[in-house]
This record gives structure tokens, C-alpha cells and sequence, in this order.
């Protein structure tokens, strides 16, 4: 059996182009009268808050990159090869970093400009 070579708008394909054409565009219509019956008003859209529990920030909570960087500087000064777990911005203008559990302190307290205050165990 040989390939069909025919052109696409050849005579043997003239035929077929106006219905597949008209029935592609009877579809798109029926598409469109049925989109515009399904909604009677514009749906109301809200922004969508991911919660993952135990994740909650308490306030003043910061993320270790959300420690300001002359702290950084000092803890890693302080404490190398070690990496802190979180640190809580307090009222009075410093900020108490909290170690990994495991580790040989709890939390060094260290003023906005990096010097150290204090150490917990």
C-alpha cells in the first residue's frame, strides 16, 4: 500500500476542510455560550496563606537569614563551625541567637552592632 502524497489542499482533501473547519468552529462556540451561562458573577479571589504547623512565628521572631549581619559576623567570630537555629529581636535593642539542640550553649544574647552581651547553658 503506497503513502498518501497528496497536498494538504489538494482536490482529495478540499472536500473535508469546510466541515472539519465549520464543526472546530461550532465547538469553539458552544465552548464559549456555555463559559458565559456558568458564572453569573466574577469569582471572588483571596490570597492563599500557607500555615504549616509548628511553623508559627512568635513576635520578634527572626529566620537565620533575617539575623542582621554585624551579628552574624560576631557569632561566627564567637562560635565557628557553628550554626545558629533562630534568633528573637528583643525590646531593649538586642537580639538573643538560639544554638541547635545539642549543643554546648542554649542562646548568646548580642547587641545591634555585634558585641557580645551574654551566654546561657
Amino acid at each position: 500500500m503506497s503513502k498518501d502524497r497528496a497536498a494538504p489542499f489538494s482536490r482529495k482533501h478540499r472536500r473535508y476542510f469546510i466541515p472539519v473547519t465549520g464543526a472546530m468552529i461550532l465547538i469553539g462556540v458552544i465552548n464559549v455560550a456555555l463559559g458565559m451561562c456558568s458564572y453569573h458573577e466574577a469569582p471572588h479571589t483571596e490570597r492563599i496563606e500557607l500555615h504549616i504547623p509548628g511553623h508559627d512565628r512568635k513576635p520578634g521572631e527572626l529566620y537565620v537569614q533575617e539575623i542582621p549581619a554585624p551579628i552574624m559576623r560576631a557569632f561566627a567570630v564567637k562560635y565557628p563551625r557553628t550554626i545558629p537555629a533562630d534568633a528573637i529581636s528583643n525590646p531593649d535593642n538586642t537580639v538573643t541567637v538560639n544554638f541547635r539542640p545539642g549543643a554546648l550553649f542554649k542562646t548568646a544574647t548580642f547587641q545591634q552592632d555585634g558585641t557580645f552581651i551574654s551566654e546561657t547553658n
